[in-house]
C-alpha cells in the first residue's frame, strides 16, 4: 500500500458537472468492482440518473470520495459510499454521511436507510445508524440494513433561542451583559440552525 498523502482538507459538495459525476462513478468502479469484485454491470444502475450525488475533492481537484442519495417519500436511501484507498481513515465517509443528514433534513425526510457491508457496520454505527433485520448477501458481499432517524432542524426556540433571548434582555437591563452566557445560557454559541 502506498503512503497516504498529507492530511490535506477535502472539499465536499454536490456534483456540479458531468465530469465530476464521471469521476465519482469511476471511483465507485475502482472501489466496488476492482477492489471488492462487484460485477460492473450492477454497479451503475437506473438510480444514478435520479440520485443526488456528493463528492469529496482532494486539494488537486481529484474525486476521492462519493455517495449517492435517493429520496423516496419520507425516506432517503444512502448508497454507494466510496472513498479512494489512499484517502481512507481521514473522516471522508463520515463527512459524506453528515451531508446525507443535512440533505434529509432539508427535504424533511424522517429516516435515512442504507445497506451496509457488514465489514463497515462500525463506521455507520459511529454515524448514528443502527442495524435492522438480518444480514443478507448482495453482489457476493454480506450486508445488513441500517437506519438513522432524521433529526429535524430546529428553527429558533429551544434552549439556544431562550439563552439568546435572555441575553438580549439582560444586556438591555444590565450594562455589559451582552451575551446569553452571562445569563446562564449555553457557552456553545448561537444555534446555527436558528
Amino acid at each position: 500500500m502506498t503512503t497516504p498523502p498529507p492530511a490535506d482538507p477535502v472539499a465536499l459538495h454536490w456534483v456540479r458537472s458531468a465530469g465530476e459525476l464521471r469521476a465519482a462513478l469511476a471511483l465507485r468502479l475502482r472501489v466496488f468492482c476492482d477492489e471488492q469484485g462487484v460485477p460492473r454491470e450492477i454497479e451503475v444502475d437506473e438510480y444514478d440518473d435520479v440520485a443526488r450525488h456528493a463528492v469529496a475533492l482532494a486539494p488537486d481537484g481529484r474525486v476521492v470520495g462519493t455517495m449517492r442519495l435517493v429520496a423516496a417519500g419520507t425516506m432517503v436511501k444512502v448508497g454507494r459510499v466510496a472513498v479512494d484507498r489512499d484517502w481512507r481513515g481521514r473522516g471522508i465517509a463520515s463527512a459524506l454521511l453528515d451531508r446525507a443528514m443535512e440533505y434529509a433534513q432539508g427535504i424533511r425526510a424522517e429516516e435515512l436507510r442504507l445497506a451496509a457491508q457488514v465489514a463497515a457496520v462500525d463506521l455507520y454505527r459511529k454515524a448514528g445508524y443502527r442495524p435492522v433485520g438480518q444480514p443478507f448477501e448482495e453482489a457476493g458481499i454480506e450486508h445488513v440494513w441500517m437506519v438513522r432517524e432524521v433529526v429535524p432542524v430546529r428553527r429558533g426556540g429551544g434552549l439556544s433561542g431562550i439563552a439568546r433571548a435572555v441575553g438580549r434582555v439582560r444586556s438591555a437591563v444590565v450594562p455589559g451583559g451582552s451575551d446569553g452566557s452571562q445569563a446562564g445560557g449555553s457557552s456553545a454559541g448561537p444555534d446555527p440552525a436558528a
